[in-house]
C-alpha cells in the first residue's frame, strides 16, 4: 500500500512515498541562476518511519538558493558529527562568529620516538623546538591539517599520523585550528586563507630558524583542511614539495576563484583525491594529478550515506592505507564512463603514498568496500 504526499517549498518539489514501514524521499530542485535553469540536487534515500521529522530537513537541504556566479551553495549543509549525530546547518542565514588569529593555532609535534603523545607548540616557541621536541631537520616532514568540526585528536589526524610513523622515518606536525574549525561552517570556510597563511608562516620560520627543508616537506589536508593546505603552500610561494588535498570541501567555494582554495600553483606537485563530489566535496580538477576513486562521488561500503560523511572520510582512509602499502593503481582517463568502458590511455599511476608519484593527469580507479581498500 502506497501513500503519496507532495511537499512544495521555495524552488523545490519534494515527493514523500510511504511504503510499509519505510519512507523514501525523492527530492528535486531547480534554480534559475543567470537565466540558466540548473538542476541542483536529486537525492533518494530510505529513512525509518520514526525519523519523519527529518523529512522536512532533507527537503530543505535539497532546496538550494540561487548560485551567485559559480559558487557551490547548497543552502543547507547536512553533516554528521564525530559522535554520529546528524545536524543541519543553514548556510544562507549564517553569520561569521569569530575571526582567526595566530593564537588559535597549535602545532603538535610527533616523531618515531614519540608517536602518540606529541608536544604542543605555539609559534612563540619556535626557537626552542629542537630542545622541546624530537624534531630532526635531517628527516622529511609531514604536516597534517584537519577539516571543519575536527580537532588535533580527530580520526583524520590519528589515522594518517599513525600510518606515517609506522612506515616512515618522519617528523609529523599536526595542525590544530579547532578554535575556528569548531565554529559554524561559514566562519570556518571564510578563515581558510588566514589559517593557511599562519601555517605557511610557521613553516618558513622553521626553515629560517631551525633548518626545516620545504623541499622535503609534504602537507596533507582534509576537507576545509585541503584548502588550508593550498593557502599554506601559497604563503611559502609554492616551495612545498608535495601538497595533498583529501576531498577538498565544496560548499561556498568557486571553480573560477582560486584565491582561497587549493590549486596547482600552491606547491611543487599537488595531488587531490576526490571521494564525495557534489555533497561535501568539490570534484573539479584542483591539482597536477586528480584521482577519482569509484567516480569520486560515492564510495562502496558507505550504504545510504545521507550526509556524505562516509564517502568524505574515505579520502583520508585511502591515503592512510597508501602509506602502509600503496596498491591504489589508477588509470588516466577522460571520464569515469570511459574508465568503466576501458577507454583509457596506457598511462597509469598510484594514488597517494609518500613520496608521491609525480605523474600529472586525471586518474580513475576502483576500491574495495572495506579495508584493505586497494
Amino acid at each position: 500500500m502506497e501513500d503519496r504526499t507532495n511537499i512544495t517549498l521555495s524552488r523545490c518539489s519534494t515527493t514523500v512515498l510511504s511504503v510499509a514501514s519505510a519512507t523514501v524521499i525523492i527530492i528535486t530542485s531547480e534554480v534559475n541562476a543567470r537565466t540558466t535553469q540548473k538542476s541542483i540536487w536529486v537525492a533518494t534515500c530510505w529513512i525509518s518511519q520514526k525519523m519523519k521529522s527529518l523529512v522536512i530537513f532533507l527537503a530543505a537541504f535539497a532546496c538550494s538558493s540561487a548560485l551567485p556566479d559559480d559558487i557551490y551553495n547548497p543552502g543547507y549543509l547536512l553533516y554528521q558529527r564525530e559522535d554520529g549525530l546528524i545536524e543541519v546547518e543553514d548556510l544562507n542565514n549564517a553569520t561569521i562568529q569569530v575571526y582567526a588569529t595566530e593564537a588559535d593555532m597549535t602545532f603538535h609535534f610527533f616523531d618515531p620516538s614519540n608517536p602518540s603523545r606529541g608536544t604542543a607548540i605555539k609559534s612563540s616557541q619556535i626557537p626552542y623546538i629542537l630542545s622541546l621536541t624530537g624534531f630532526d631537520n635531517r628527516r622529511d616532514t609531514l604536516v597534517i591539517i584537519h577539516g571543519w568540526r575536527n580537532h588535533y585528536q580527530s580520526p583524520v589526524n590519528d589515522i594518517i599520523k599513525n600510518a606515517a610513523l609506522s612506515n616512515h622515518n618522519l617528523n609529523v606536525i599536526v595542525v590544530d585550528w579547532s578554535p575556528i574549525a569548531g565554529s559554524n561552517y561559514l566562519t570556518a570556510q571564510r578563515a581558510v586563507t588566514r589559517v593557511g597563511q599562519y601555517v605557511g608562516t610557521f613553516l618558513t620560520r622553521l626553515e629560517s630558524q631551525i633548518g626545516l627543508s620545504l623541499a622535503r616537506t609534504t602537507i596533507v589536508g582534509h576537507s576545509l583542511g585541503a584548502h588550508i593546505t593550498g593557502n599554506a603552500g601559497a604563503a611559502t610561494r609554492g616551495r612545498i614539495r608535495y601538497l595533498v588535498g583529501l576531498d577538498p570541501a565544496g560548499p561556498l567555494f568557486s571553480e573560477r576563484d582560486t584565491s582561497n582554495r587549493l590549486d596547482p600553483t600552491d606547491g611543487q606537485f599537488v595531488q587531490v583525491i576526490h571521494t564525495n563530489d557534489g555533497v561535501l566535496g568539490f570534484g573539479i580538477n584542483m591539482g597536477h594529478a586528480d584521482y577519482f576513486p569509484n567516480g569520486g562521488k560515492t564510495q562502496p561500503g558507505c550504504g545510504i550515506d545521507v550526509a556524505g560523511s562516509c564517502a568524505h572520510s574515505r579520502a583520508y582512509e585511502y591515503y592512510a592505507e597508501s602509506l602502509f602499502h600503496n596498491f591504489f593503481n589508477s588509470r588516466q582517463c577522460n571520464s569515469y564512463s570511459d574508465f568503466t568502458n576501458n577507454i583509457c590511455s596506457a598511462t597509469s599511476s598510484r594514488m597517494g603514498g609518500l613520496p608521491l608519484q609525480n605523474r600529472a593527469g586525471i586518474y580513475f580507479l576502483r576500491t574495495n568496500s572495506r579495508p584493505l581498500y586497494a
